[in-house]
């Protein structure tokens, strides 16, 4: 962009500078263009200059009105990057996406969110020998040592304690290597396919590895659990220390949490191999986005660029409200004639401005029912498409129930009355 400006100015100053001293010969150095023919001489000027500007792949209206301007994605120096929007997993920016890389303690939201959906938050983990002395990060675990699982959560994922990471999957899987069986199911069912887990902590191993589009498939799908969310989100968190008179004071690594607008997670990671790799999210305006960065070394201040980019030429747009009818569906032998068909989420679309009118929304639903329909009765399914980028499906509710009108059910009910009255039943 910076190189078409400099080239527009360049011939835009050659432009004035010649056409300044031959004004009056304008009219006839145009006169066998056709383009030009006919034109004043400021007209003729006026079509000169758009074309030097689209020569250089702008216009007069870009550079008259600077916002116009559209924002160019950013640079970073990491790896393999990723920004996503959470709800409709739409990716705003992307770089080498697909490439396997290490991922550290990022593993650990892995590990949190199979813990949160599998386990009791309430439960008390008593800590095995094998959770004692993981290398790395760690909250100084203690053999026997008692802790609800609620508070080894915290450890793991505001200190990234791989001694709590052991002891969350020992006590969910019945031991880590069961556990990263459950981490490995986990992932495909999410849709991340080009990940591997070996370990529940990320400690480096030449086996365990994602991509920048998984690990944000990751991320938005935990960042969609309340608990989860409630857990990255904290600063700062005291949980006992057994055996001490005083707790343990956990502060969150995730220096976003302090610095960016609207950031609610999510987790650091770093070893000698994988380097800085990071997970954040922010919130703003309803929108709520992660963005990866993996082999990062200015993890923050390029993640905080990218998630600027996200917010700033994406906006939210609801294309379908939650429990909005989205048709009606005749209903036989029923009381009532029809029943509505509902959504009961919200589907949002993170777009570019003007970018709402390439929306496609596709309905399906049966022809009919058969009376008696119950409200809650799955009935069809509702597709939001946006080009090739986006693809959306949410299954649609019947709103109410519709009671069977035949001879033979108002006979059952009319009788069902009569015995109710006659015998108090």
């Amino acid at each position: 962009m910076v190189i078409k400006r400099s080239i527009a100015c360049i011939l835009l100053f050659a432009y004035a500078f010649f056409y300044s001293g031959a004004v009056y010969s304008v009219q006839g150095a145009y006169s066998g263009d056709v383009a030009y023919s006919g034109l004043t001489a400021s007209q003729a000027a006026s079509k000169f200059e758009d074309a030097v500007l689209q020569s250089a792949g702008l216009s007069a209206e870009i550079l008259s009105n600077p916002s116009a301007v559209p924002s160019m994605p950013p640079s970073t120096a990491a790896r393999a990057a990723v920004v996503m929007e959470v709800s409709s997993k739409r990716v705003l920016y992307a770089k080498n996406p697909h490439m396997k890389l290490p991922m550290a303690s990022t593993t650990k939201i892995m590990t949190a969110i199979l813990a949160i959906e599998m386990g009791n938050l309430e439960d008390v983990v008593t800590v095995s020998p094998k959770a004692v002395g993981v290398e790395g990060s760690s909250i100084y675990l203690a053999k026997g040592e008692r802790l609800t699982l609620e508070q080894l959560l915290y450890g793991l994922m505001l200190r990234s304690g791989n001694d709590a990471a052991v002891a969350i999957a020992e006590h969910i899987g019945g031991s880590v290597e069961n556990f990263v069986r459950l981490m490995n199911r986990k992932a495909v069912q999410i849709g991340a396919r080009n990940t591997n887990f070996v370990n529940p902590h990320g400690l480096h191993d030449d086996m365990h590895y994602t991509t920048a589009y998984d690990l944000a498939l990751i991320s938005a799908y935990a960042m969609q659990n309340p608990v989860f969310r409630t857990i990255v989100s904290t600063k700062y968190k005291k949980i006992p220390w057994e055996g001490r008179s005083y707790d343990r004071v956990l502060q969150n690594k995730n220096a976003l949490l302090w610095s960016y607008e609207g950031a609610n997670g999510i987790k650091t990671g770093y070893t000698k191999v994988s380097r800085r790799c990071l997970a954040s999210a922010a919130l703003r305006d309803g929108m709520q986005l992660v963005c990866v960065v993996l082999d990062c070394q200015p993890w923050f201040d390029d993640s905080a660029t990218l998630l600027d980019y996200g917010f700033a030429n994406f906006k939210p747009y609801t294309v379908v409200s939650k429990k909005q009818v989205l048709g009606h569906i005749p209903v036989r032998d029923g009381y009532e004639a029809q029943v509505a068909a509902v959504c009961r989420e919200e589907i949002l679309l993170p777009v570019r401005e003007g970018e709402e009118k390439e929306i496609s929304v596709e309905v399906k639903l049966p022809q009919y029912l058969k009376a008696p329909v119950k409200a809650g009765t799955k009935v069809g399914y509702v597709k939001v498409t946006l080009g090739d980028e986006v693809s959306i499906r949410k299954d649609l509710y019947t709103a109410a129930d519709v009671k069977e009108n035949t001879i033979r059910s108002n006979l059952k009910r009319i009788i069902d009355r009569w015995i109710d009255t006659e015998f108090g039943f």
